[in-house]
C-alpha cells in the first residue's frame, strides 16, 4: 500500500505455525507474539479505526488505495469472499464480532436473523446507515467482543479481519469466545489478512493450530495476494 496511516505498526497477517524457524537474530513479531507465530506484513494496512477511514480502506479509496495493481486484486479477492459468505451453509442466527461500519452486516442480514457487536459506537452508527440504505436491519450492540455469548446459541459466527491483528494468547483467547457463541455444530467463519501467495499447506496448519480442537471439518483457502478464508464446524 502506498501509506501506513498515522505511523503504526503493519497488521501481523494470518498466523503462521509456531513451529516454522525465524531467520537467526530476528526480532519478535510487531504483535508482541515472542513464538515468532504471527509473522509482519510489511507494506499492507490493518483494517483503521475511525469509520470514515476503515470505508476507505475496504473501497480502495485515498489515502488508503493499493496502486492500480493491488487495488484490482484486493477488489477481486473482496468480491470472491462476498461469493463465499454469501453461500456459507449454516441454520439459526448469525452473530458478527467486529463488525465495523457493516460491510458484512449487510450480507448476513440480506439471509436473516444477524447480531452485529463492536467496540465503538460510532462504526456501528455507520453500519446502522449502510443497514437502511438497503432496507435492511440487524441487530447492533456496542459491546467487548471479548465478553461472552447472550441470546440463542448461533449457527454462524463471523470474524472480519480481526485474529490476524491479535498476539497468540487474545487470539487463542477470541477462537474460545467465538466458539462460546456457536451452538454445536454452527459454524465459524474467518476472513483475513494473510501473507502473499500463501501456501495452502501451511495454511492449513496454521488454521488447525489455531483453532485447536474445539472445530472439526476446518477448511481453509488463500486468495492470492491479500485474503485468506477460513470455515470451521463446533463440536
Amino acid at each position: 500500500m502506498r501509506r501506513r496511516a498515522g505511523g503504526g505498526a503493519p497488521p501481523s497477517g494470518i498466523p503462521l505455525p509456531s513451529a516454522l524457524p525465524r531467520p537467526a537474530g530476528s526480532t519478535p513479531p510487531p504483535s508482541g507474539d515472542p513464538s515468532g507465530a504471527v509473522p509482519a506484513r510489511l507494506g499492507l494496512l490493518p483494517p483503521p479505526e475511525e469509520p470514515d477511514a476503515l470505508e476507505a480502506w475496504y473501497l480502495n479509496r485515498t489515502p488508503f488505495d493499493r496502486g492500480p495493481l493491488a487495488g484490482a486484486t484486493w477488489q477481486g479477492e473482496i468480491d470472491r469472499a462476498v461469493l463465499w459468505l454469501d453461500a456459507l451453509s449454516y441454520s439459526g442466527r448469525a452473530v458478527e464480532l467486529g463488525a465495523g461500519i457493516g460491510f458484512w452486516t449487510v450480507l448476513l442480514a440480506s439471509r436473516g436473523d444477524v447480531s452485529a457487536y463492536d467496540a465503538r459506537e460510532d462504526r456501528l452508527t455507520r453500519a446502522r446507515q449502510r443497514l437502511l440504505a438497503h432496507g435492511l436491519k440487524a441487530h447492533l450492540h456496542p459491546r467487548s467482543l471479548l465478553e461472552g455469548p447472550e441470546g440463542e446459541p448461533a449457527g454462524l459466527v463471523l470474524l472480519p479481519f480481526l485474529l490476524s491483528q491479535l498476539a497468540a494468547e487474545p487470539r487463542a483467547q477470541q477462537v474460545e469466545v467465538a466458539h462460546s457463541w456457536l451452538a454445536k455444530g454452527g459454524r465459524l467463519a474467518l476472513i483475513d489478512l494473510a501473507p502473499p501467495n500463501l501456501d495452502p499447506s501451511t495454511l492449513e496448519q496454521a488454521t488447525s493450530e489455531m483453532l485447536g480442537g474445539r472445530f472439526t471439518e476446518i477448511a481453509s483457502e488463500p486468495l492470492g495476494r491479500h485474503l485468506i478464508l477460513i470455515s470451521a464446524i463446533a463440536k
